[in-house]
């Protein structure tokens, strides 16, 4: 897949050769700004890369073991190289609307360390969103692809299109477009489906203290930055 991607010119973050090139940040810059992207997953620990084999940058969300460590100084050193750093997180176990008990003060970790976006994804359902010292923490974003039967409860067909506003290196905000997967195309949700996608979504912000508001004239959901908590 590396090879292809290569090949087709596509930049990447969370796999490579060796430890090295799978944890490497990939850093774009864009009308001034630079934003840097790091990637990593908690799961299948077998596909580790190591300095030896290729294989997926694994980092368990237990802040004092050495590889989380190692996330947390490469956060760092990333930050003064780059505006604004996204780091996806690929974690947890499939299904549920709660987060893992250990992925809340493992992502706020990550924030201190030096991400303004902690990009949640995995368990195939989206997750509320928590702000955090004024920055984003997406537990999970649900699916745009899924080769899951829907699951009526978990409706795994069902996320937004997270569209994240900056002001230089700065978050400014943060708005949700509601999609469903229909047909195996993401499309943006019937406006009925829209509302009811959003209150789930607005449901599980609360939790975490997290402000929303249904904008009906863009017909997406609007997080309140500058009313988080942190």
């Amino acid at each position: 897949m590396l090879t292809h991607l290569d090949k087709a010119g596509v930049r990447y973050g969370g796999a490579g050769a060796d430890a090295n090139q799978a944890s490497r940040p990939v850093l774009i810059s864009t009308g001034g700004i630079t934003t840097a992207f790091i990637a990593f997953t908690d799961n299948e620990p077998d596909w580790e890369a190591t300095d030896q084999r290729p294989g997926i940058y694994f980092v368990p969300p237990d802040q004092s073991d050495e590889r989380a460590m190692h996330l947390f100084d490469l956060i760092r050193e990333t930050k003064t190289k780059a505006d604004l750093v996204i780091v996806s997180a690929h974690w947890g176990s499939n299904w549920g609307s709660q987060p893992e008990p250990e992925h809340p003060p493992f992502a706020r970790k990550l924030v201190d360390s030096g991400a303004d976006i902690v990009l949640g994804h995995s368990c195939h359902v989206f997750r509320g969103i928590e702000i955090y010292r004024d920055r984003l923490i997406l537990y999970s974003t649900g699916d745009f692809i899924d080769d899951y039967a829907v699951d009526k409860r978990e409706r795994n067909d069902e996320s937004f299109i997270f569209v994240a506003e900056t002001d230089g290196n700065r978050i400014a905000g943060l708005r949700l477009h509601p999609t469903v997967i229909s047909h195996m195309q993401a499309r943006l949700a019937s406006p009925r489906d829209a509302v009811v996608i959003a209150d789930r979504m607005q449901k599980l912000c609360d939790r975490f203290g997290t402000l929303t508001q249904w904008n009906e004239e863009k017909r997406c959901l609007e997080i309140l930055l500058q009313k988080g908590n942190g």
